[in-house]
């Protein structure tokens, strides 16, 4: 089992243009600050950025999908969209190739990959569906709802989470939000900030053997609800 008592170099890191429009728009939900965060720099109306915050229309949504589950291991996301996000997902390439199989779900979203691309097996969808990749948007647009992304990991028993173009990625959240157990190539992986790194995620690094556990998957949702909501 993995917790937060493995010593790891930690690095934080701010508060995107993603994020900054769920917590607008959560914190418009419920007309006041959530107790847990603290206004600082007044001047430039800066808050304090301690966790990742979404508002009820993901959360709310995704909790009336089927947990039901279809597939063992999933992965959706971008792979060559930038230089760090393929060097930080190098990881899951040959994770696919000796694990994924025909229970499991594969699409790679970002038009880089795509371009030449040859599907590596049964479980792999990422020519024959079209995936939203928020930094292909505008910025306007990079906080819409994937209704697909998030039923088929609410179908998944686990997802890999790798680090995007920094060392974390919202799919760690949202594999929570989706009762899906984070699968992750080290501990850096799980949290932006030092308030989330003393969270009591229940994950597993790749090199662990994979025992799914609903345990696991209510506590994850647990503090999900408690620290990722308003």
């Amino acid at each position: 089992m993995i917790t937060n008592s493995h010593e790891v170099k930690l690095k934080y890191y701010g508060f995107p243009p993603k994020l900054k429009m769920w917590y607008s728009e959560a914190k418009s939900e419920q007309n006041a600050f959530h107790p847990i965060w603290k206004k600082f720099n007044a001047a430039a109306a800066s808050i304090c950025e301690d966790y990742a915050i979404y508002p009820k229309r993901f959360y709310k949504t995704v909790a009336k999908y089927s947990k039901e589950k279809d597939y063992d291991y999933c992965f959706i996301g971008a792979l060559c969209i930038d230089k760090n996000t393929l060097k930080n997902r190098q990881w899951i390439l040959k994770f696919i190739s000796e694990s994924f199989t025909a229970s499991s779900y594969l699409q790679f979203t970002d038009s880089k990959t795509k371009e030449g691309y040859q599907e590596l097996g049964s479980f792999d969808y990422t020519l024959r569906r079209k995936g939203l990749v928020p930094k292909e948007l505008p910025r306007r647009r990079r906080n819409s709802f994937d209704k697909e992304y998030f039923k088929n990991l609410s179908k998944s028993k686990f997802t890999l989470c790798p680090a995007g173009d920094s060392r974390w990625s919202m799919r760690f959240y949202e594999s929570l939000m989706c009762k899906s157990i984070p699968i992750v190539s080290s501990k850096n992986d799980t949290f932006r900030t030092k308030a989330e790194s003393m969270l009591d995620y229940k994950y597993y690094l790749a090199s662990d053997d994979h025992v799914y556990r609903e345990d696991w998957i209510e506590h994850n949702y647990e503090i999900f609800l408690k620290y990722h909501t308003l």
